[in-house]
């Protein structure tokens, strides 16, 4: 059996996004290792490539550095979320208060 470190996820995101608010340099890495991660699933079952592995792996570690040792690391999926929004500057605007449709 093995044994795993249960740790708030939403403390852990608590704390990834003041190191990268408060440290430029962290984010500035944190955006340079993501566009480092070149993986493109065609399909759910789609495997990990070994450098993608190795870059998320280096991702995970400096955001433990960071943050602390506490943090259970990004998964193959986080870091496309995280990659989408921060380079590729992707996200979900349908319901942003600042949309021109939602003007009164």
């Amino acid at each position: 059996m093995a044994v795993h470190a249960n740790f708030d996820p939403h403390a852990q995101l608590r704390a990834l996004y003041q190191a990268l608010l408060s440290d430029q340099e962290c984010f500035d890495e944190f955006k340079r290792l993501l566009q480092l991660y070149d993986f493109v699933p065609a399909g759910a079952e789609d495997e990990e490539p070994s450098e993608a592995v190795a870059v998320r792996e280096r991702l995970n570690q400096r955001i433990r550095n960071w943050v602390g040792s506490e943090f259970d690391g990004l998964s193959a999926r986080q870091t496309l979320q995280w990659r989408a929004i921060i380079v590729e500057e992707r996200f979900n605007v349908s319901l942003s208060p600042w949309k021109e449709s939602n003007a009164y």
